[in-house]
């Protein structure tokens, strides 16, 4: 079989590629593909690959910036589809990439992340975003009319912290570019004196431990056109936003408040539970987690059975709903605070129709049916209480 005709299959797929995915989401709105809502950079020994997107088929280019390291230009064949290798430097890196018509991106990769500390004290004001599910669109309007980052998405909040309360990923069309704009948000705000956390939902443990059953037709198809399959976007080892996602807590505190995506029932404490998560990301065997059917020759079944029990434990922080969907587990949420030395928990992952307070106010639930239109706002009051406000996509502020 000829090169040529390779060429035109390879071509031919991905149009009709294209054609599904706007008939698969039954919308009119056309997706986009080209920056960092294509980006993907996976981690290969000694270098990166750059994989990138662009609206029509050209040539495309990178070039790479830092401080120490002689700057690097390189070129890619006409094509909609490109790739680049660099080498890996130990320092940070700007990349600039895109072709001549536009879809460009600029992103700076930090080559090693230390892991997310998970206790934080002293804060004024903290914003908590629940599960966004790729709305990349909604999270930037609510920040912006918030104050809290500006036109270039770069951060204007001072020394205010920001906590995503995980599910970033699945169910929405723009997972990807929503995920490297938090990864971006954390370098910005720490240049200006604030604080970005996220925190692990129940979709990134899915998405990284080969759990796809959420991913968008759209998002799936970014990965299709990379040739990969899309939990190798998120390889907590082997690609730069799975490495970085793999540092996150899965359970936070910040001075009285305790976060969890989905509530914290059992009694194990916040650096126990941050450690046995961490560790099982950086094992070979989570990114095969719940592959189908499973290598048992290649991984151990007893193991895996272990990863899969604590991490898809309905009862655990990733999971658990019972708060919100009753009213009798106020003993159990008064142990926990006291154990954990907290005043509030501030819970993600149940649906509630709006920003809401149970439990006396002990317990404040974020996850709202339209991802990213609702924002919740905590300003100290006193040593151990918050004043409490909802905040709308306007930017409207609401007493809670």
């Amino acid at each position: 079989m000829s090169f040529a005709f390779n060429l035109f299959l390879t071509y031919s797929f991905l149009v009709l590629s294209f054609f599904y995915v706007l008939i698969s989401e039954k919308s009119p709105q056309k997706f986009r593909f080209d920056g960092k809502y294509g980006l993907y950079v996976s981690i290969e020994g000694d270098h990166y690959q750059v994989h990138w997107l662009t609206s029509a088929p050209e040539e495309g280019y990178l070039n790479t910036h830092t401080e120490e390291v002689e700057n690097l230009s390189y070129s890619t064949p006409k094509s909609i589809i490109h790739k680049v290798q660099i080498p890996l430097y130990d320092q940070s890196m700007d990349i600039d990439f895109g072709s001549p018509s536009g879809g460009n991106g600029q992103i700076t990769i930090v080559p090693n992340h230390e892991r997310d500390a998970f206790e934080f004290k002293g804060v004024d004001s903290v914003y908590v975003l629940g599960d966004t599910h790729g709305n990349f669109d909604e999270v930037v309007q609510i920040l912006q009319n918030s104050k809290l980052i500006d036109e270039n998405h770069q951060w204007i909040g001072g020394s205010v912290h920001l906590v995503f309360l995980g599910d970033i990923l699945d169910r929405g069309k723009d997972a990807l570019r929503l995920t490297w704009f938090i990864y971006e948000l954390e370098q910005s705000a720490a240049q200006h004196g604030g604080q970005i956390h996220l925190i692990l939902g129940n979709h990134e443990i899915m998405v990284m431990s080969n759990d796809l059953r959420y991913v968008s037709a759209k998002e799936q198809q970014v990965a299709n056109m990379h040739q990969v399959s899309y939990q190798q976007l998120y390889h907590p080892t082997r690609s730069v936003l799975g490495r970085w996602l793999s540092t996150k807590p899965a359970a936070l505190k910040i001075d009285g408040i305790l976060f969890a995506h989905g509530g914290i029932i059992m009694g194990a404490s916040l650096k126990s539970f941050n450690d046995r998560v961490y560790e099982y990301t950086q094992a070979p065997l989570f990114s095969h987690l719940m592959e189908q059917p499973f290598d048992s020759v290649s991984f151990s079944q007893v193991e895996r059975e272990e990863q899969k029990d604590y991490l898809y434990d309905s009862f655990g922080p990733f999971w658990f709903r019972g708060y919100v969907q009753t009213d009798t587990l106020g003993s159990y949420l008064d142990a926990i605070l006291l154990n954990n030395k907290a005043k509030l928990h501030v819970v993600g992952h149940t649906t509630v129709p709006s920003i809401s307070s149970f439990y006396n106010g002990k317990l404040i639930a974020t996850n709202v049916p339209k991802a990213g239109t609702e924002m919740l706002l905590l300003t100290k009051s006193k040593r151990s209480k918050y004043h409490r406000f909802r905040i709308n996509l306007l930017g409207e502020f609401v007493v809670l």
